[in-house]
């Protein structure tokens, strides 16, 4: 009789409970309408914090955020709101429409595919502000086939047996805050095609982590590694990696952001010191590193990385040991952009772009200039902001890394 007393009074205590988180959520709801009429946004802002982070947040949660931060004119935090309202729910016009309001407010010139999936009011806004709806902004079930996909020049089968590539391509995050990289996947694959038939590696030579851990990034070193001490001196290594960035705001380092890992968490991320230093111990001929992300805290539609990071961080320029060089998307604080109509990054689009004209046989020193002046240009046309990647090697061996050749690595 106890035992069934016990029973039903926790039954009961259950019930009262979920009845008390349904008036408040219901109460919450109430005093959060009344405070955007009354335009206490810093008020909305605490109630609907209060909700996310005690309930099961969804996109109707985040939007309302959104909502009350974009009435503070914190466009930074309602961008970022926005985006994880639409990893609840990818069709929320409302969640694209504000999102595309804000990246105005913000100068952000990836607005357009945000109003163009708005609904009519933001088809309406972007015939207003005399930007006409393209059909080249990329749809969930559509795959832009550009330039550099088709026709990739086959320049012999097996005839670079002694370099090793890892190819990184992070684009889905497991966080719920943290924003999908656009072509990351595709940016790798079809590197990968440009390594087997441009450049004549083995495939068997070539591993490709898709959304990789930061467990698997670890491995894939140790592969390196492993490579490093069976062939010597004689080998070579190519790195690219598509995917996000991350700094440390504490003392502006910077790291490599795997699927797993936690945005303002560097211990969840993969130094890039760390990654160079790994790399610069490596007795090899040469290590190549492409890296297509920035590390400033932006994302690749131009918004932040997550949303208490309010600026942008110009991280610390890393040293370079041993025979790597580096090519890189961005500098300082500034975004590595897609390439909307070509459905790549802006950086390796022009990377596969050369690849694909000069058929691999060109120095990585006329390779990096190329790429530089191409995503400046064309960043500037298409985005009115700077991109400038860069390219840098490890200072004793500099002019011998320059000139090497990714098809002919000897």
């Amino acid at each position: 009789m106890e035992i069934h007393l016990i029973k039903t009074a926790r039954k009961a205590l259950i019930l009262l409970y979920f009845m008390c988180l349904n008036c408040y959520s219901a109460f919450a709801q109430l005093e959060y309408e009344n405070a955007i009429q009354r335009r206490d946004y810093q008020l909305a802002v605490g109630i609907m914090k209060v909700e996310i982070d005690h309930t099961e947040p969804n996109a109707d949660m985040y939007y309302k955020r959104a909502v009350a931060y974009e009435g503070l004119g914190e466009y930074i935090y309602a961008i970022s709101d926005c985006t994880s309202a639409l990893k609840c729910d990818s069709k929320d016009e409302n969640a694209y429409l504000l999102r595309g309001k804000c990246k105005i407010k913000m100068g952000d010139p990836t607005y357009i595919m945000d109003l163009q999936k708005g609904g009519k009011e933001g088809i309406a806004m972007l015939k207003k502000l005399g930007k006409e709806p393209t059909t080249t902004t990329p749809q969930n079930n559509i795959e832009i086939i550009s330039d550099v996909d088709t026709n990739i020049p086959a320049m012999g089968r097996n005839t670079n047996n002694n370099t090793f590539v890892v190819i990184i391509a992070n684009e889905k995050y497991l966080e719920n805050n943290i924003s999908q990289v656009c072509y990351a996947q595709k940016d790798g694959d079809v590197f990968k095609q440009y390594c087997i038939k441009t450049l004549g590696i083995p495939a068997e030579n070539i591993h490709v982590r898709n959304n990789a851990t930061r467990n698997q990034m670890r491995s894939e070193m140790k592969w390196l590694n492993n490579i490093a001490n069976a062939f010597g001196e004689k080998s070579n290594i190519i790195v690219y990696y598509s995917g996000h960035g991350m700094p440390d705001e504490e003392n502006q380092k910077a790291y490599l952001l795997p699927s797993d890992g936690i945005a303002n968490d560097p211990e969840s991320a993969y130094s890039l010191e760390s990654f160079y230093n790994q790399l610069g111990a490596l007795n090899v001929n040469s290590i190549v590193v492409f890296l297509d992300a920035c590390f400033s805290g932006f994302q690749r539609d131009g918004g932040m990385l997550t949303a208490t990071k309010g600026v942008a961080i110009k991280p610390k320029e890393e040293k370079l040991n041993g025979n790597v060089i580096v090519i890189s998307a961005s500098k300082g604080d500034e975004t590595a952009y897609p390439y909307q109509e070509k459905g790549h990054g802006l950086f390796t689009y022009y990377l596969l772009k050369k690849l694909q004209s000069s058929k691999g046989n060109i120095t990585l020193k006329k390779l990096g200039n190329y790429i530089i002046d191409n995503v400046k240009q064309t960043s500037m046309r298409k985005n009115s902001k700077i991109q400038t990647p860069t390219i840098y090697a490890s200072e004793h061996k500099s002019e011998y890394l320059f000139n090497l050749k990714l098809r002919n690595n000897k």
